[in-house]
């Protein structure tokens, strides 16, 4: 698989997570999330709850486990035992959503997105206590608000605003902004980015090595800019890579700052990012989710019917 050697092989396994110390490594199935002992690849836990798995995190001193269900509730566990400790659910006056989630540099605080009666915003969320803080104001129409990713050389945490517009023809049409909230987190920390070419995205990331963005755009792949203003390189995928690729799921960067792994629902691929060209390609039924390990030297790949850690040969 993609010319590596394969580590380990899963069952069904849309996340695939090791925790920082690599101690323990969590996949997600349908109805339950399952730990392994990575020195000896026992399975230690199958945690029934929650039931449906949406978004998994391990905290940066692996003390606990975090897992979001596909309704939005917040799970948290303590890894010694991964016995249950707090949930965190939707109520009257803020709802839950469906989206990934942000460690923040507080233990037991998250950032995330909230739907509220002006639409979705940004808040900061007390595992421990339950207390959430609104961190932004955002009046305009927003439908929707997803993470993208934590810039580590920034100390800055990448959000997408997805908003529908109404011109004045009466026709509709979606519209996208970057939101960076950079530490410390508080309402002046927030700022939002946008260009008038690149409006509509599935996915965004920054690459603090090369200074860079980098947009899908359904099978279009586009370099900009550390401002978000120039386009430095747009690349087809539908021309470079034959044949189909099926539906968008996920990127992932390298450490280093040198490959793009990109999961299509018919196609894993993995672009080198000074040009963007394609180095591996291969066809995996069912890919959901592909990330690098932490230091690179594994590559995950998630698929509705397997999961896979490979060895990274790329480096």
């Amino acid at each position: 698989m993609l010319q590596m050697k394969i580590i380990k092989k899963f069952k069904t396994s849309y996340q695939i997570k090791f925790s920082n110390d690599y101690r323990f490594l969590c996949h997600t199935m349908g109805s339950k999330t399952i730990i392994y002992d990575t020195n000896s690849w026992e399975k230690i836990k199958e945690l029934s709850e929650p039931n449906h798995p949406g978004f998994i995190h391990f905290s940066d001193n692996d003390e606990y486990l975090y897992i979001k269900n596909t309704s939005g509730t917040l799970y948290l566990y303590e890894t010694v035992g991964f016995e249950l400790i707090k949930t965190i659910k939707s109520n009257k006056k803020y709802q839950l959503v469906e989206a990934d989630f942000a460690l923040t540099n507080t233990s037991l605080v998250i950032l995330d997105t909230l739907n509220t009666k002006d639409g979705n915003q940004l808040a900061l969320i007390n595992m421990e206590n339950g207390d959430i803080r609104v961190l932004t104001q955002i009046k305009d129409s927003i439908n929707y608000a997803y993470y993208n990713q934590f810039i580590e050389a920034e100390r800055a945490y990448l959000f997408t605003l997805v908003y529908e517009i109404t011109d004045k023809y009466n026709d509709e049409y979606i519209v996208r902004k970057i939101v960076k909230v950079k530490e410390p987190l508080n309402n002046e920390a927030i700022e939002v980015i946008e260009n008038s070419e690149i409006w509509d995205w599935n996915f965004i990331l920054f690459n603090s090595i090369h200074n860079s963005f980098i947009v899908v755009e359904r099978y279009d792949i586009i370099m900009l800019d550390a401002q978000f203003n120039e386009i430095i390189k747009r690349v087809k995928l539908s021309d470079k890579v034959s044949p189909e690729l099926g539906v968008f799921h996920y990127i992932h960067l390298s450490n280093d700052g040198q490959f793009i792994i990109l999961t299509y629902s018919k196609r894993v691929i993995i672009l080198r990012y000074e040009d963007l060209e394609p180095i591996v390609v291969e066809e995996i039924q069912y890919a959901c989710f592909g990330e690098f390990s932490s230091d690179d030297r594994f590559i995950l790949i998630g698929t509705w019917n397997n999961g896979y850690i490979l060895e990274n040969t790329l480096c």
